[in-house]
């Protein structure tokens, strides 16, 4: 038998691709199945180096190593792996290899039997990229849908719910422990810890009423720069547009609850306030006519000559009393608008000074410095001189109830934009935040009962809304007050109703 057409048939014949290498990783020999899957002749390959022909750079050396080292195996030994077809293509092999050897038992070559196992590969690592895509869009609705629970939770605090909406988003992406999170919403921001700007970084806008209000961003830290694969998925991309949507969602519906609970606060105080108002009236007009007729027997009665001292005294405390119960009646009238305002143009500089001439001696008793800063340039405003300089009174006499060791008390006038500011500003204790939102509460006095009656700063608002301006008191405990008053000016205010 011719040995070598037997090998040649044997070669022929097989179901696998067989090819031969000398112990240089030299091709000496293959099979037509060897010339099918790679696109080369066997005259081509004939004496061409194996693994500079088929095997990657990055891989080459690995691969020669481990296939010549073999060569000294006993046996049959097992292999896989892949080889460049002439097109580009990538083939799968799962090899057997079986050393060689001459009469002398010395390895001459390695014979190298494969099957080709392409198509099983192919559908393998396509099975695993649709399990990768499974398991990654898993994590995907698994981040939406806890963030979909802290939205729905309404008692937590915006801050709270935003700050675990970026703490959980790391979680729907690929890399989560190279994931860092930054959000951004008007003023305020919330970041993973160690987050850092990006190469690889995605970017949202946060939209709230046609308004880009704030960015969602995604970074990820630990890739090299020129990076080719590809970092983020395309469901990844929709999972940052779904949660930058959702935040814009639950930013939008607490600043709408805030508004509405505002809106309802000011309503129930406008409706109290209506209340208080009618009530005031009618104990106001029960209460002034005895009042009068009390306040004058009694300054009748103090003409009376020869009277005893003590009887003097009783009826000076019946005056004094009664003309203190008619201040009250008239903050009340004030408050309920039972004075309506009479508007004529009014120098505001000259109210205020007459106004001062009224509380200074108490100042002075006080030990309190009055500081006066006027703008001479104040535009006139239309307004009831009278209602103003009960403004300033009261405003001044707060200010000096405030400073009973003795401080300094500034008045100021500003114009600004065409409107008249009145500032009054003291160095005394200041007001506690829980009682600064209740000063204008009608009946609300944080002065012992034989002080106040917890009206002046109502009907001071009183005035000033009745007069188309506005008040604003900035206190800190410790920091002094200081209350801005504006009004407009007279070409401002033409269309106030007298």
């Amino acid at each position: 038998m011719n040995l070598q057409d037997y090998y040649d048939t044997v070669m022929r014949l097989s179901h696998g691709i067989v090819v031969t290498l000398d112990l240089d990783g030299s091709i000496i020999h293959g099979n037509t199945l060897l010339e099918t899957l790679t696109g080369y002749s066997l005259r081509e390959l004939a004496g061409e180096d194996w693994f500079e022909t088929f095997i990657d750079e990055e891989r080459r050396e690995d691969a020669r190593s481990q296939v010549l080292s073999m060569a000294g195996e006993q046996g049959v030994s097992s292999l896989s792996g892949s080889i460049r077809a002439r097109g580009g293509n990538k083939v799968y092999i799962d090899w057997n290899l079986k050393a060689l050897t001459d009469t002398s038992d010395e390895v001459v070559s390695i014979l190298c039997v494969g099957k080709d196992v392409t198509e099983h590969m192919l559908r393998q690592k396509g099975l695993l990229r649709e399990r990768f895509t499974l398991m990654e869009r898993n994590k995907e609705l698994k981040c939406l849908f806890d963030i979909s629970m802290l939205i729905s939770d309404s008692r937590q605090e915006l801050d709270d719910i935003l700050r675990r909406i970026v703490n959980l988003l790391p979680s729907g992406f690929q890399r989560p422990g190279r994931t860092h999170v930054s959000l951004i919403v008007d003023n305020d921001a919330w970041q993973t810890p160690d987050y850092e700007p990006s190469e690889f970084c995605l970017e949202e806008p946060i939209v709230i009423g046609d308004k880009r209000r704030g960015t969602l961003k995604i970074a990820v830290t630990g890739r090299k720069r020129g990076f080719r694969k590809k970092v983020f998925l395309e469901d990844e991309h929709n999972l940052l547009a779904t949660a930058a949507q959702q935040v814009a969602v639950i930013v939008s519906k607490r600043e709408t609850r805030l508004a509405k609970e505002k809106l309802e606060q000011q309503l129930r105080q406008a409706d109290r306030l209506a209340k208080i108002g009618q009530f005031s009236a009618g104990v106001a007009h029960e209460i002034n006519e005895p009042l009068a007729n009390i306040l004058g027997f009694a300054q009748l009665a103090l003409q009376t000559k020869g009277l005893p001292e003590q009887v003097t005294a009783d009826l000076g405390n019946i005056v004094d009393s009664s003309l203190h119960a008619r201040e009250v009646i008239r903050k009340l009238m004030f408050f309920s608008r039972q004075l309506p305002p009479q508007f004529v143009p009014t120098d505001l500089n000259e109210i205020i000074e007459q106004a001062l001439r009224i509380t200074e001696a108490n100042a002075k008793r006080y030990g309190i410095e009055v500081v006066r800063d006027f703008d001479l340039s104040l535009p006139e405003v239309n307004a009831d001189p009278q209602h103003i300089k009960q403004v300033v009174v009261n405003l001044v006499a707060n200010a000096i109830q405030a400073m009973e060791q003795g401080g300094t008390l500034t008045i100021r006038t500003v114009n600004h934009k065409d409107d008249a500011y009145i500032l009054v500003e003291d160095t005394g204790p200041g007001i506690p935040p829980e009682q600064l939102k209740q000063i204008f509460t009608p009946f609300f006095s944080t002065k012992d009962v034989d002080k106040g009656t917890g009206l002046g700063l109502s009907v001071v608002h009183g005035i000033v809304d009745a007069h188309g301006g506005f008040i604003q008191v900035h206190s800190d405990p410790g920091q002094g007050t200081r209350v801005e008053v504006a009004f407009p000016c007279q070409k401002n205010s033409e269309n106030i109703e007298e």
